[in-house]
């Protein structure tokens, strides 16, 4: 296909988006202003003051790089969004994780619609739920040090007090055995649960949030490739580069699960070596934070049209093209693939149908399917 031959082979083609780090491309926002949805904010040069990139609204080549001032002063927003910046401000947000934590706080208080608000409250309690299953089974796997198995636990249920009793016996065991102070080994062990919760255990009954968005992103590639096969030929480049970008991502991604997996599989070692090793998994679980930040939107809108016509599928590629989230040139350096190189470096011309530029007067029903769509994301 002419497109994807033209950019593969020609790495200056619209250089929008394109960063040469996680700190240059920025964060996605879920705003709910349409004008504003999946805007990246990441710090201006040489200051703490937060700038936002946006697409061109002129439907031009490029990108608007505004601070929020000239946002406020250029269109009407949301009290979402003003109330989201202000907590961004406030907890000095400066990657996917804090910027996750602020979202579900804004939404929580009811902000993007009822729907969003419990949406928001039953993702912070299964989080919190994740995190003590994830201690739980890195506790069990500590106990096999000491020949205590979970049946031994499950057979006289788990808040028994004999059971309660005999873990905190073994764990002791455990601390004697890899020669580390009993209150450190419980600190540890709940700070690697609140740190890999969001990856998960592969022995868990159920991936964390950013296994499975790994595991979506093999759906979008496979599924995007069947589509374009049947599509006109300009929607199917479109489709196919989006498929590309998803497989990369997706390569990338596994290279971080893995690390981490690896690491919990030799938990023993881990805690022993603790300051080294935590700190190297620490920067797995944010590289791969940054690495997956913005598709959970983009799965959302996949999903919306996964069970629709042919034409709704078409718009659905061609509205997440410019909100598609680049891979930085430093990341892709680490994969041996030429065409990887290339991926970063599209942008297509694009118009907003969402707002008046002119007079900057908000569409509610876009409000109201950007809120729907915070709703239905993890």
């Amino acid at each position: 296909m002419k497109l994807i031959n033209d950019i593969m082979s020609n790495n200056d083609v619209l250089t929008g988006l394109v960063a040469n780090t996680w700190a240059e491309r920025g964060i996605a926002v879920p705003f709910t202003t349409p004008a504003l949805a999946q805007a990246r904010m990441r710090r201006d040069d040489g200051s703490k003051r937060r700038e936002f990139v946006l697409p061109s609204l002129s439907g031009g080549k490029g990108c608007y790089v505004m601070p929020w001032k000239s946002i406020l002063g250029s269109m009407t927003t949301t009290l979402h969004d003003r109330v989201l910046f202000d907590l961004m401000q406030q907890y000095d947000v400066d990657d996917p994780i804090k910027m996750r934590h602020v979202t579900l706080e804004v939404a929580a208080k009811g902000l993007s619609g009822p729907r969003a608000a419990r949406k928001a409250q039953e993702i912070l309690d299964n989080e919190k739920q994740y995190q003590v299953l994830t201690t739980f089974l890195l506790v069990l796997q500590l106990l096999k040090l000491v020949n205590v198995s979970s049946k031994d636990l499950i057979a006289e249920g788990l808040a028994s007090e004999n059971s309660q009793k005999r873990m905190r016996g073994a764990l002791m065991g455990v601390a004697e055995r890899l020669k580390i102070p009993h209150d450190d080994l419980y600190l540890r062990i709940e700070t690697l649960s609140s740190l890999i919760s969001p990856i998960g255990l592969p022995q868990a009954p159920e991936p964390g949030r950013l296994r499975a968005l790994t595991e979506d992103l093999v759906v979008f590639r496979d599924t995007v490739r069947n589509w374009f096969t049947v599509m006109p030929e300009e929607i199917a480049q479109i489709g196919e580069f989006e498929a590309r970008v998803a497989d990369v991502t997706n390569q990338l991604a596994n290279k971080s699960v893995v690390h981490v997996d690896n690491e919990t599989e030799a938990l023993a070692a881990m805690l022993r070596a603790w300051e080294k090793r935590f700190t190297a998994i620490t920067a797995e679980v944010r590289q791969l934070s940054w690495l997956l930040d913005g598709w959970d939107y983009v799965i959302t809108l996949f999903h919306e049209v996964s069970d629709k016509s042919d034409k709704d599928r078409q718009a659905m590629l061609a509205d997440i093209f410019p909100m598609l989230p680049q891979i930085p040139r430093e990341q892709l350096e680490v994969i041996d693939d030429k065409k990887a190189s290339a991926l970063g470096v599209i942008q297509r011309r694009w118009v907003r149908g969402n707002e008046d530029w002119r007079t900057g007067v908000l569409d509610y029903d876009q409000v109201q399917r950007l809120e729907a769509r915070r709703a239905a994301m993890r």
